[in-house]
């Protein structure tokens, strides 16, 4: 229903302060996976929060939010670029600690990524 995703959207930008890491997390990972893309001001508003909490973030939530930007196509045009290397440079310091199913979604992340370059996006 898009007009309860717009909803949804609308309320998680204005309460984004409130956000914790594992609920940025799982507000990108519902949107991706419900093949919803988020809109610019709910993407700024979950980067400043994810940016100021990025040490926070656990190996699941990295996974996810990684992963939910690459299926949403998010982050190419450079945009996302601070909160995207927070989180990334923070994959080594969890490398034995992501569940299979993490590894699976920093996989393609990565493919991602790769393809970006290869595309010249």
């Amino acid at each position: 229903d898009p007009v309860l995703v717009g909803a949804m959207q609308w309320r998680a930008t204005v309460t984004a302060g409130e956000f914790t890491p594992q609920g940025v997390a799982n507000l990108l990972w519902a949107l991706a996976t419900m093949g919803e893309r988020a809109d610019r001001e709910l993407l700024e508003a979950m980067q400043r929060r994810a940016t100021a909490t990025a040490g926070e973030f656990n190996p699941q939530d990295i996974a996810n939010v990684l992963w939910a930007l690459a299926v949403m196509g998010e982050g190419v045009d450079g945009s996302l670029d601070g909160l995207i290397d927070r989180l990334a440079a923070r994959v080594p310091e969890f490398c034995d600690q992501f569940t299979k199913e993490a590894k699976s979604q920093l996989h393609q992340w990565l493919l991602s990524c790769e393809l970006d370059l290869v595309s010249g996006a």
